[in-house]
């Protein structure tokens, strides 16, 4: 039960992370007006349905950043598992 709760706590650690790295690159955009295609792009790349640089965008995004600290996380205890 014990590794259970500690998935949880790091994968919402992780995910937040995320979200607020995602909140840097995203203002990014607008503070640092080079490459601004590039920007948009990338973020296409990286998240499923991004629509581009508006509020339905950062919603998707944010919310996909955090799930992927909870896959991320997954991933890594899964590869752990299977080194023991």
């Amino acid at each position: 039960m014990k590794n259970k709760s500690k998935y949880w706590q790091q994968a919402n650690q992780l995910g937040l992370f995320f979200i607020a790295l995602f909140i840097v690159c995203f203002l990014w955009f607008y503070l640092r007006s080079v490459e601004k295609e590039l920007h948009e792009q990338l973020f296409r790349l990286t998240f499923l349905g991004f629509s581009g640089m508006n509020l339905f965008g950062f919603i998707s995004g944010a919310i996909q950043s955090y799930v992927w600290g909870y896959i991320f996380v997954g991933i890594w205890k899964s590869i752990l598992k299977i080194k023991k």
